[in-house]
């Protein structure tokens, strides 16, 4: 995805559509994106960003993808949920050692990005073979 010209955003999930080629931001991913394109401290020069590097759910479906070598739906879905489930249990540990720690700041963060997660999580098993890697 190209911003302005100027800023080239890499690993954004979108929908697929294989017999038209038109590809469609997710609903849950487009006020995010939206969210970071309109946050100060955007540089005018052309930069190279990835999404995934700012976006939980966007990490998680890269890592499902560049780690899938399957070809079944299923064996994509299966995949999926297994990498996100990876993710939620590292983050509900890194919550609890927030929390142990008394860091609030720390908590809040984690507590947006498992937020992330469970919105686009419910998605994945009824539209995975939707995904344009």
């Amino acid at each position: 995805m190209i911003h302005e010209r100027k800023t080239r955003i890499c690993h954004v999930p979108v929908y697929a559509c294989q017999a038209c080629k038109k590809y469609e931001l997710l609903p849950l991913i487009k006020s995010e994106l939206l969210r970071y394109l309109s946050s100060p401290g955007q540089e005018p020069r052309r930069t190279r960003v990835s999404f995934a590097d700012i976006n939980e759910s966007a990490y998680v479906l890269r890592e499902a993808f560049r780690t899938y070598e399957g070809d079944s739906v299923a064996e994509l879905q299966a995949r999926c949920m297994k990498v996100f489930d990876e993710r939620v249990n590292m983050l509900l540990d890194l919550f609890s050692y927030a929390q142990n720690l008394g860091d609030d700041d720390w908590m809040r963060q984690i507590e947006g990005r498992l937020e992330q997660l469970s919105s686009i999580k419910s998605l994945i098993p009824e539209n995975s073979g939707n995904y344009s890697r």
